[in-house]
């Protein structure tokens, strides 16, 4: 009798369970290897929004007080002190204030301007539904100032360069002569030719531009609203409410610009703050120069976003040389300080504490339910031009 060739029943069966266990193992580690790998991924974007975020803060805040005057910058304020100066970026207030109980306005523009708790409040998103849940904390802001040194003629053979260099102003024989004019109310200034040729480079002077006046007397900020040649124009119903008159205090009409040789230069002022109206499910870090919306079919300064879904932002100042050793910043110190307390003030800030939090553009499926990856980046910034002090002074020596 011929054998017959084959598989029993059983060994078939046996061979079919081992296939289908070494599939289920295969599938098992390509599925944890696409969770890995979604891990990773997410983790790697948090961190790269972080890492911008943090780039844009800390180059800025190097810069903070680059030119700006020791006493800081005046905006115009009425006989009580009271300023109507708009603070860029911010949803909660409309003034520069400080974080004082009652919170009081400036009157004069440090270099560093702290908002603890004036920023957006926090927001994050629940996986599972989509809806937005709100914290119970707002955000901090932080506006920084810092003058433009770079600003060269266009005219290559100019003498001098720069539209810091000289005087607007100035008598004979001063050479070269500068017979620019500065309106006595603040409302034009129309540059000499002999030393500054309209609209100078790398970065031209144009609308929504803060240009700074300096003298003997003071100083005083202005919002370029139109140009016009060698005249930068500075109009009325500006964003910002610097270009008012009829104040006792902070406007240009107070420098006597016509009678003292006055310098101008060009600021920029630089606010950050974490917008979470315009898409509460993904905040933005947004960095703000200058003002926006002006004008309004074409805005000067849009807002800008440098990093993605980042909700929470906030800063601490060390602040040397303390005047208050008793104790008013609590635990943390005048070292780890939200803000400055009198009668410390912002011109007191040697170095800046940042910390930016953030999460995952989308939730991270290997968890049930899903969740989203959090982390959180912290950096330390010596304020370059504030950063020098009397750290170790000599026993009956004031610093």
């Amino acid at each position: 009798m011929k054998r017959e060739n084959g598989f029993s029943l059983i060994e078939v069966m046996v061979a079919m369970f081992v296939l289908i266990a070494v599939v289920a193992a295969a599938t098992g580690a390509i599925i944890q290897a696409q969770h890995v790998s979604e891990g990773v991924a997410l983790e790697a974007n948090l961190q790269q929004n972080l890492r911008a975020g943090m780039h844009f803060l800390v180059r800025d805040l190097t810069q903070a007080g680059e030119g700006i005057p020791a006493a800081g910058i005046s905006i115009p304020n009425s006989a009580a002190a009271v300023s109507a100066v708009a603070r860029p970026g911010t949803p909660a207030f409309s003034i520069f204030e400080n974080s004082s109980a009652p919170p009081s306005t400036y009157t004069v523009l440090p270099p560093v301007i702290p908002g603890s708790q004036l920023g957006s409040i926090v927001t994050t998103v629940n996986p599972a539904t989509g809806a937005i849940l709100t914290g119970a904390f707002n955000t901090d802001i932080i506006t920084v100032l810092y003058e433009d040194n770079t600003l060269e003629s266009s005219v290559i053979a100019g003498n001098p360069p720069l539209l810091t260099a000289e005087p607007v102003n100035q008598p004979a024989p001063t050479l070269p002569t500068c017979n620019g004019v500065i309106a006595a109310t603040g409302a034009s200034v129309t540059l000499d030719t002999n030393c500054f040729t309209m609209p100078g480079q790398p970065t031209p002077i144009a609308v929504g531009n803060l240009i700074m006046f300096h003298n003997i007397n003071g100083t005083a900020l202005e919002y370029v609203t139109s140009i016009a040649g060698q005249t930068i124009n500075f109009a009325a119903g500006d964003p910002a409410g610097l270009n008012q008159t009829g104040l006792p205090n902070g406007t240009v009409a107070n420098l006597a610009v016509t009678t003292v040789p006055t310098t101008i230069s060009r600021v920029w002022m630089v606010t950050y703050y974490i917008d979470a109206v315009t898409n509460p499910a993904k905040p933005d870090l947004v960095r703000q120069v200058n003002y926006p919306n002006f004008p309004v079919a074409a805005p000067a300064n849009p807002p800008q976003a440098v990093a993605e879904v980042i909700d929470n932002l906030t800063f601490s100042y060390d602040i040397v040389n303390s005047q208050d050793p008793a104790g008013t910043y609590g635990v943390a110190g005048p070292g780890d300080a939200p803000t400055a307390i009198a009668p410390d003030t912002p011109f007191a800030f040697r170095a800046i504490n940042v910390t930016l939090g953030g999460r995952s553009e989308y939730p991270y499926t290997l968890t049930n339910p899903p969740q989203f990856l959090w982390n959180s980046m912290s950096s330390q910034v010596s304020i370059r031009s504030l950063s020098f002090g009397v750290l170790f002074p000599t026993p009956g020596i004031l610093p």
